[in-house]
């Protein structure tokens, strides 16, 4: 073995030697500890201090909305509310988008009422004798151009699909489904918001 290489092994060994002492020193103190070195006393009830960036995206996430189930709708009653309803003015074919308080009480609020026994799996098999489903969703754009029109003016053309329900004879109830809630829009009397 040449000079290098002795000093080499000889350099090796003395830092072996070194660690093991050292190692053996740091396992002796941990040995001793009868403690934790540092105690944290931890607010229960406190949030953790966070950076103030993520701070502000938890506050501004939890003022999105949530969705109350996953997946289908179709196990899910159907319920139904009259928030976005759309009574100004009439319709180019001379018919109040308003309903009348007889109207609701006697046509729109029992049917609607009837419809939430059901859950939307239900509703969805209810067929006419042809076997035409009475309940289903449509486009938007295939509706009548000025109901295309108003649906926007009204700030929901983020809703591409605009569902129906089928009244008695040509009454229509036209709103819009989010997650298993129906929003009633309009009234349709003769049927004139689809082109038949």
């Amino acid at each position: 073995m040449g000079a290098r290489s002795e000093k080499r092994a000889e350099k090796k060994a003395q830092a072996a030697l070194r660690f093991e002492a050292s190692k053996a020193a740091i396992v002796a103190r941990v040995k001793d500890l009868s403690s934790p070195v540092k105690q944290v006393n931890v607010d229960a009830g406190g949030a953790p201090r966070v950076a103030p960036h993520l701070a502000r995206q938890a506050a501004q996430a939890a003022t999105l909305p949530k969705t109350l189930f996953e997946g289908s709708r179709f196990a899910v009653p159907m319920t139904y509310c009259v928030t976005r309803k759309d009574h100004e003015g009439t319709w180019s074919w001379m018919e109040p988008r308003a309903w009348t308080a007889a109207e609701w009480q006697q046509e729109i609020e029992p049917s609607m009422t009837n419809f939430s026994r059901l859950t939307w799996g239900e509703i969805d098999a209810l067929a006419s004798g042809s076997g035409h489903k009475m309940h289903h969703s449509h486009e938007t754009k295939q509706l009548v151009q000025e109901a295309k029109q108003r649906w926007v003016s009204l700030g929901l053309e983020e809703f591409d699909t605009v569902f129906r329900f089928r009244m008695s004879g040509t009454k229509r109830a036209w709103g819009y489904v989010v997650q298993g809630h129906f929003h009633l829009v309009w009234w349709d009397r003769n049927h004139s918001i689809f082109p038949v």
